[in-house]
């Protein structure tokens, strides 16, 4: 860092990727100030850990700390022109992206990429090296459902990362090792191709200095890690609602489970178990840890689950996530009616995907969809979830309030609540009128 940090300021700290950074200077004693345009869930977790935060744009609610002892960290979701990134335009401000390389590449960096998955692959790395007595720090990009939060602060070299694409944030990392999940088309307001991606992709590969895991024909290479050995996994099957298998490491294996659906998430735990590996971790250890994760939050999270209701919710927001939530409902439910409720997310990834939204939508029996969420967007002519839902089977769109009466209405068993928005908030009513 350039100048001595006594004090951290966060633009848009309500942020998952903000917030764990603002958590990890709090927990090691420094002040935090933020500014959000709205009270969540997790600013009112950060005031309660001792985040001073205003929701308005009244600069004198600053607590007035010198600018050679301050960080200013911004996220582009609040744009240059607001008052606080003008007020604080001397101040030297970074963007998260940044703020975050400055933590993890001090330490051996283990950094998760992909266009799906990073979460949960993360997530399952940090509980894996938690169980196994490494005590990783680690940023995650959701809330664990074990811990109930997105930061963790371990007393060793460790660093868990999300290594983002949007912005083509990751460039800014130098993990000491890698995995990688998808490399999908997305984000193509960042960039001009699929081509485009895949060399950034490239390019992030080129700054690990270890190994980098990731699967045939994701980046056109067959699995690399350890040299002499590969992780991989065989006899996957479903039992009892868990996905059961035997994971290979180096020249063991042993057999585990994952209370996660989706053999995307076999694969994504493959992932996580090879990097622990690499950092040391005793493969039985590692199949032994699996059976007791416990899952993030908005990743195939149950709110109901009984013999007459289903409710479960997921932060699918790409044909592919959304193919792999209806993949794991139907291994999970064959054959039962699914009624899944989308909110669009940015005009921009909706007009790109159009058509394979309405192909993974069209799979289930009832399809409700909200307007879509704009995020740091502005509308797009010609784009709205009316639009989608024309070329959809059996869908509808209704007002967020209006979704509970829908649902209601459909009265089927199985009930998704999909979307990287704010339809998380319909949650709750939904849970009430289904119970």
């Amino acid at each position: 860092m350039n100048k001595e940090v006594r004090h951290t300021v966060f633009i848009g700290i309500g942020g998952i990727g903000m917030s764990a950074i603002a958590r990890h200077y709090l927990r090691r004693d420094v002040p935090v100030f933020g500014y959000d345009k709205v009270a969540s869930d997790l600013t009112r977790a950060l005031e309660a850990e001792g985040a001073i935060i205003t929701y308005s744009e009244d600069t004198s609610t600053y607590p007035g700390w010198p600018e050679e002892y301050t960080e200013v960290i911004y996220t582009p979701a609040i744009p240059e022109r607001s008052v606080w990134r003008q007020f604080f335009a001397d101040y030297r401000p970074i963007k998260r992206a940044r703020a975050l390389a400055n933590l993890a590449n001090d330490g051996r960096c283990l950094a998760v990429a992909g266009t799906h998955g990073k979460t949960s692959t993360s997530a399952m790395l940090v509980h894996i090296l938690e169980r196994c007595g490494m005590d990783p720090t680690a940023f995650i990009g959701g809330i664990m459902t074990e811990t109930g939060t997105n930061y963790r602060l371990g007393a060793s070299d460790l660093f868990i990362v999300e290594a983002d694409e949007f912005d083509r944030s990751f460039l800014q990392l130098q993990p000491w090792a890698a995995a990688i999940t998808t490399t999908d088309e997305d984000h193509l307001d960042i960039y001009s191709d699929g081509n485009d991606l895949l060399n950034t992709f490239e390019a992030f590969v080129a700054q690990v200095s270890g190994p980098t895991f990731t699967a045939k024909n994701v980046l056109g290479t067959e699995a690399v890690g350890i040299p002499g050995s590969t992780a991989w996994t065989s006899d996957v099957r479903v039992q009892d609602g868990a996905f059961t298998f035997t994971l290979h490491l180096g020249n063991e294996l042993h057999a585990t489970a994952l209370h996660m659906p989706g053999e995307h998430n076999v694969y994504n735990a493959t992932l996580a178990a090879a990097l622990a590996h690499h950092a040391g971790a005793q493969p039985q250890d590692i199949a032994e840890a699996l059976k007791s994760f416990k899952g993030i939050k908005r990743r195939f999270e149950y709110h109901l689950n009984t013999p007459d209701r289903v409710l479960i919710e997921d932060y699918a927001h790409h044909p592919t996530e959304i193919a792999a939530l209806i993949d794991s409902i139907e291994a999970l439910y064959p054959e039962e009616p699914v009624c899944l409720c989308f909110q669009p997310h940015l005009f921009s990834r909706t007009r790109d995907f159009m058509e394979g939204f309405i192909d993974q939508l069209s799979r289930v029996d009832q399809c409700i969809l909200l307007p879509i969420y704009a995020a740091r967007e502005q509308p797009i002519e010609g784009i709205s979830s009316e639009i989608l839902a024309r070329g959809i089977k059996c869908a509808i769109v209704v007002q967020p309030n209006d979704l509970p009466e829908a649902v209601r209405n459909i009265n089927n068993r199985i009930n998704l609540v999909v979307g990287a928005g704010d339809i998380g908030l319909c949650v709750e009513p939904l849970k009430a009128v289904l119970s």
